[in-house]
């Protein structure tokens, strides 16, 4: 039997001899609990001496192997070669965003650059006298801020940052950290002062995509804990929100959604109870739409509603629900969301005494919020949690029997855009593409990687349409060099992102020929169930 190899094919660049990078191809011997790094090793120890690529501690401490493996950035030293790795050629490229010094070194410089910005170190009163006592901390607010501490600076986050493709003048993932860590040192007399620098380096030019955290060797949750922490000491020292998220939190305190009513709701098309077909539903769930779906994509809310009656469940539609509460968690203005996590809460607990625990959820943006940020809200408030929280795709695959049966062909190439919420509230692309295949005739290209921000989360495309605009084109072109001309998606701020640059591009006279389809949609037809409401 022969032995097993890992191959690599790495991306080699000399600047005295090249003008651009290529690949060269390598194997090693395979063994257990082999890593990128010992294959890398064994390459330039025994096949090519010329191959350069940091290293140090070989610990995940040092960071200093951070690289990219097949398009995705992390330490080469952490990262076993398993046999799903070894399926096929190991790509690996040096960590973006960064000039290239030779094969997979980088210039780190720039990034250490970017951190100083944000002063990573104890700001004091000069004017009061260093001592002993006063420079103490104790145990527990030095646990407040451990896990940015945790960070090791190896720049994986910064190489996978979305907003850095597009926009070079980011402060970056690690800069936030290293802002929060300091913010939150009770020695630090410019708490506030570091958010405000913050907002002017680009705190608030981030999607909350959390593909800094997918990167982290550390597990650091960059998002809730160093982003949207460090958004709320800006709100509590008045610099936030901006204006623009202002508009948008005046908008649900005053009509209860983020968007206000310019047509009839589906909450107010559909029954409160809804149950179409003859006999014993198989499950019944409570529906919870969200502002975008309820409000503006009602066609969607009516193709959710059609394929729960094609799968015999009976469907609860409550019409008090209110914003989820995301766009207070998301630009930091926490202190206001108390009112609609106990509205939400008091009508999802109302229903799981009668017997109806599962909620659904249509949104994305609104499961991630259920997921991860509800059950800290319900401690906190001390309201109990008697539900449980499923997207409704994951509920199609997970909790009920399909009906394949009556699904109709449906002749469609496109390529399925994951989106970031979903993805952070743990559920796998392979949920929605293993859906979609049970539609007869659904073709689909594979995506060159996961994790392409569409740029409409985290109150971008409110502050900064343009930079939300450039990621949204930036996704469909991706689609295009794959040669597909559709991308199907299951999140409505994902389909508005990508249907407002291309209607922009259309009044510009740069018509591209490309459309954008709503996986529920796109499942409710294949039923045969029209999508179409009367609004």
């Amino acid at each position: 039997m022969a032995a097993k190899e890992v191959r690599l094919s790495v991306l080699r660049f000399d600047p005295q001899r090249d003008e651009r990078g290529h690949y060269d191809s390598y194997s090693a011997p395979f063994r257990q609990n082999l890593t990128v790094l010992d294959a890398l090793n064994y390459v330039k120890e025994e096949v090519d001496p010329t191959l350069s690529f940091r290293q140090a501690c070989r610990a995940a401490i040092c960071g200093s192997c951070a690289m990219r493996m097949n398009k995705r950035s992390g330490l080469a030293c952490r990262t076993r070669i398993t046999d799903e790795l070894m399926s096929d050629v190991i790509v690996l490229d040096p960590l973006s965003h960064f000039k290239v010094i030779r094969d997979l070194v980088v210039d780190l410089e720039p990034f250490y650059e970017r951190m100083n910005q944000v002063e990573p170190w104890v700001i004091r009163d000069n004017a009061v006298a260093v001592t002993e006592e006063g420079m103490k901390v104790d145990p527990e607010a030095l646990m407040v801020s451990k896990e940015m501490r945790d960070c090791i600076t190896c720049g994986a986050c910064y190489s996978d940052c979305n907003v850095l493709d597009v926009e070079s003048t980011f402060l970056g993932p690690q800069a936030i950290v290293s802002a929060l860590r300091w913010a939150k040192d009770p020695r630090d007399v410019n708490r506030v002062a570091r958010a405000d620098l913050a907002i002017e380096l680009g705190l608030y030019k981030c999607p909350v995509d959390q593909e800094c955290e997918f990167a982290c060797p550390k597990d650091i949750r960059i998002r809730r804990e160093a982003i949207e922490r460090l958004r709320e000491i800006a709100v509590e020292g008045g610099h936030a929100p901006l204006p623009e998220h202002k508009r948008l939190i005046n908008s649900v305190l005053t009509t209860g959604g983020v968007v206000c009513v310019t047509s009839k709701p589906a909450t107010e098309m559909f029954p409160e109870y809804i149950k179409d077909f003859e006999g014993e539903p198989q499950a019944t769930i409570v529906l919870f739409l969200g502002c975008i779906i309820n409000r503006r994509k009602q066609s969607v809310a009516k193709a959710i509603i059609n394929i729960l009656q094609m799968n015999r469940v009976a469907v609860y539609l409550p019409r008090k629900a209110m914003c989820c509460g995301s766009p207070f968690m998301r630009v930091g203005q926490r202190s206001s969301i108390k009112p609609f996590v106990e509205n939400n809460f008091r009508i999802f607990n109302d229903y799981a005494a009668k017997g109806v625990t599962d909620v659904l959820t249509s949104c994305s943006g609104c499961n991630s919020t259920f997921r991860h940020d509800f059950p800290v809200l319900a401690k906190e408030f001390g309201i109990p949690m008697d539900f449980k929280v499923y997207d409704v795709g994951e509920y199609m695959v997970d909790k009920i029997e399909l009906n394949t049966r009556d699904l109709n062909e449906t002749k469609i190439k496109g390529m399925y855009h994951y989106p970031c919420h979903i993805r952070a509230s743990g559920l796998a692309e392979k949920i929605y593409i293993d859906l979609m295949h049970r539609i007869p005739g659904v073709e689909l290209a594979k995506v060159p990687r996961s994790g392409y921000c569409c740029g409409g989360g985290g109150g971008v495309r409110a502050a900064f349409p343009s930079l939300s605009d450039k990621l949204a084109l930036r996704r469909i072109e991706i689609a295009q060099e794959s040669g597909v001309d559709t991308l199907i998606t299951n999140c409505p701020f994902c389909v508005m992102s990508f249907e407002r640059v291309l209607e922009q591009k259309e009044k510009a006279g740069e018509r591209i020929d490309f459309r954008i389809v709503d996986f529920y949609e796109m499942f409710s037809e294949a039923y045969g169930k029209s999508t179409i409401c009367d609004i």
